[in-house]
């Protein structure tokens, strides 16, 4: 979409890669050996996935935004093989707010009403946590089953509580150049990620490291 914010249009997880009506053809061919389904996917009629969907191997939380025929469609290429759920909250934007793996979740208090569909869908325990400043946990990490990079002004006892919860070591870092919100700098998942390309060697160096890719 000609945007370095990749993780705004695509959501994924080890099997599953969500992206946006019209993405290139050729990203999608290269990565044909990492993903085994490819969904086109829109939300509200949007392209941007990332701010609007959490998902792990478990689950797919969609927000009540969604039309219809869009809930539709996403569950018609997925099957029966993954929990989908609608999750009826004002509060939209579900992959802001939720960091997950198929370990734990992290949620905002804004989403501590939907706390047990969230548990259910994601079959995890989920916690109600904030860091780096602000409501967004889903914006301020990125995880899989083996590592997660959180915000920079993260405190050590925020990694010591993300790593407690999630089960996975944690570290703080940035992308794109300095941004704290790495949500939308990359996607990953246990077994590759794809990163904007104007990501520094350190950045990258420290993401690939704790997220073991």
């Amino acid at each position: 979409m000609g945007s370095n914010w990749i993780g705004a249009f695509l959501v994924a997880n080890n099997k599953y890669l969500l992206h946006p009506h019209g993405t290139e053809k050729d990203l999608l061919d290269k990565l044909k050996e990492h993903f085994k389904v490819f969904v086109p996917a829109s939300i509200n009629q949007s392209k941007l996935l990332g701010p609007y969907i959490a998902m792990n191997n478990n689950g797919i939380l969609l927000p009540k935004i969604a039309y219809d025929d869009e809930i539709e469609n996403i569950k018609k290429q997925v099957g029966d093989s993954i929990q989908i759920s609608v999750v009826d909250s004002r509060n939209n934007t579900l992959g802001n707010m939720i960091l997950c793996n198929d370990k734990g979740a992290i949620i905002s208090h804004l989403l501590k009403s939907h706390q047990s569909l969230i548990r259910d869908v994601l079959n995890v325990e989920v916690s109600v946590f904030e860091f780096g400043g602000n409501e967004l946990p889903g914006s301020n990490g990125i995880a899989n089953n083996v590592g997660c990079c959180i915000h920079p002004l993260s405190t050590d006892r925020d990694v010591e509580i993300i790593s407690d919860l999630l089960k996975v070591d944690v570290d703080v870092s940035t992308i794109n150049r300095g941004v704290a919100f790495l949500k939308y700098g990359a996607v990953a998942n246990d077994n590759m990620g794809i990163f904007s390309n104007i990501s520094t060697g350190p950045e990258m160096q420290r993401l690939t490291n704790v997220l073991m890719l």
